[in-house]
């Protein structure tokens, strides 16, 4: 499982390999990919990346917090998991 992000402007920043248990923010954080994040000041959004590939991949449930709403290629990255089953790559674009 391979996770690929790329900044807002598209260029890939990196390709890491993907674990289940983790939120997909904290694997970026622990490979140094910054992605802003905003969960202790009460700017809810702050993480949110379109899937350019593999949107299947992620799980749904965890996808957004109550009241948020969220297109279909939009990802909350803080809260959004990678499906126990999963094989194959998910590309996330930064949106800031």
């Amino acid at each position: 499982m391979k996770i690929t992000v790329k900044n807002a402007s598209g260029e890939v920043i990196k390709t890491l390999d993907g674990q289940v248990n983790k939120t997909l923010l904290k694997q970026l954080e622990a490979e140094w990919i910054e992605i802003p994040s905003a969960c202790f000041t009460w700017i809810c959004g702050a993480c949110m990346c379109e899937i350019e590939e593999g949107e299947e991949l992620i799980e749904k449930e965890a996808v957004t917090a109550s009241g948020f709403p969220l297109a279909d290629e939009e990802v909350m990255t803080c809260i959004a998991k990678i499906k126990p089953d999963a094989d194959g790559e998910i590309v996330l674009k930064s949106m800031y």
